[in-house]
């Protein structure tokens, strides 16, 4: 079995469902955290970016 980390970097999908079941399994010491940060950031920047957009005037 490929470790998280390796996983991150070429089967993403699965390495996204495996952290979901280790978190929801509160098996901590097992998560890649290095990622799953990297992860988290980027979600918050999109959804900052959403908003921003959804705030902008129209312009004509």
């Amino acid at each position: 079995m490929l470790a998280l980390e390796q996983l991150y970097e070429k089967e993403y999908d699965r390495w996204l469902s495996e952290t979901i079941e280790l978190l929801k399994n509160r098996q901590f010491d097992r998560v890649d955290y290095e990622h799953l940060i990297e992860e988290l950031a980027a979600l918050v920047r999109s959804e900052k970016t959403a908003v921003k957009s959804l705030s902008s005037p129209i312009q004509v």
